[in-house]
């Protein structure tokens, strides 16, 4: 199905299952609404409804205005739950859908019912010496380039999935990606779950111990592996959320 939430085209699947619980899954950056594929599916089969939507900028939703920024993400999600007349959900999310979810329970709490979070992004990683001055370096050429003082190619810089997103999605993913969320995760009441790979390398684990101390009803659950503990542990991960949502 698609809407338009928040003057954006959303792609979205919503399934209306037997019981009252409902579930919005939240993909994480360069992912879409097929991300949580395998868990929806087990959702499903066991009564849930679920609910998941490509974020603008993926899938089959339109991209988003330059100027976005995390709030909008969010707005559009709670545009979606009030369209499908939803009034309380528990959200499954992973890595920036995290982010996404971070703000949402701490700004709009009496939707969230619980929270399962998964290798999710939002606390302000640390750099070493060497990480900061690269980083620096780049903000420098960057703005020199800007006003026209250099003309040196500054392609070689960035991850290869920045280089490939659109040039679009560019400014609204560096906006976003610098926000530090810890005092919003203060704010979150709901109860939560952290479920983290121990060699993640993309969100670190200290990130999930620092989530872990902030939110004042939350346990975390560590598994082998790096940044897709859903997908690298599926079957005891769909046992964990069934487990957590249905108590």
């Amino acid at each position: 199905m698609k809407k338009t939430l928040h003057d954006i085209g959303i792609t979205y699947r919503y399934h209306k299952g037997n019981n009252q619980k409902v579930v919005l899954l939240l993909h994480g950056w360069g992912g879409s609404l097929n991300s949580f594929r395998s868990l929806e599916s087990f959702l499903i089969d066991n009564g849930y409804s679920t609910i998941t939507l490509d974020f603008p900028g993926f899938g089959g939703s339109d991209l988003p205005k330059e100027d976005w920024q995390l709030a909008d993400y969010v707005q559009i999600v709670v545009e979606l739950l009030k369209a499908e007349n939803i009034d309380k959900t528990s959200i499954v999310c992973h890595s920036f859908g995290g982010r996404v979810a971070i703000l949402l329970a701490s700004e709009y709490p009496e939707l969230v019912e619980k929270l399962v979070f998964v290798d999710v992004a939002g606390i302000k990683p640390k750099f070493s010496l060497s990480k900061t001055l690269k980083i620096w370096k780049y903000k420098c050429l960057k703005t020199l380039k800007k006003i026209g003082l250099i003309k040196r190619d500054l392609s070689k810089y960035g991850s290869a999935d920045y280089k490939a997103m659109p040039d679009e999605l560019k400014p609204v993913f560096n906006r976003i990606i610098v926000q530090d969320l810890s005092n919003h995760a203060k704010k979150i009441y709901a109860p939560t779950i952290l479920i983290w790979g121990k060699q993640d390398r993309d969100t670190p684990l200290y990130m999930a111990k620092k989530l872990n101390k902030l939110i004042k009803d939350s346990a975390l659950i560590m598994f082998e592996g790096g940044h897709f503990a859903y997908l690298n542990h599926s079957q005891e991960f769909d046992i964990i959320v069934d487990n957590f949502l249905s108590c």
